[in-house]
């Protein structure tokens, strides 16, 4: 059986998930020792979603919701704005985090 990971063998895996700030900040913790603290904001820009069109959020804020595993290679997380079909996986979490 093979190894249903999506990182191949080495590469960094995301130990912690939190979301901070009331929801304007998820912070992404990799084995390697990488902290990223990414803004609910541009997690809603980045959004893999074929629909990323935006209602106004509430107060005008972007801010996370709700966060739920994928298997084992992703989240899917919810905005205040509605939007919650945008999948993350931890490859484009830790190129988010790092770059």
């Amino acid at each position: 059986m093979s190894d249903p990971s999506p990182l191949p063998p080495g590469e960094p895996w995301p130990e912690e998930l939190r979301v901070q700030e009331n929801g304007g900040v998820f912070k992404v913790t990799f084995d390697d020792g990488v902290i990223g603290a990414i803004s609910a904001e541009r997690l809603r820009d980045a959004s893999p979603s074929a629909d990323k069109s935006r209602t106004p959020a509430p107060n005008g804020r972007i801010a996370i919701v709700d966060v739920e595993q994928v298997g084992n290679y992703a989240v899917r997380i919810s905005f205040n704005d509605g939007h919650s079909t945008g999948i993350y996986t931890w490859r484009l979490l830790r190129s988010l985090a790092t770059h």
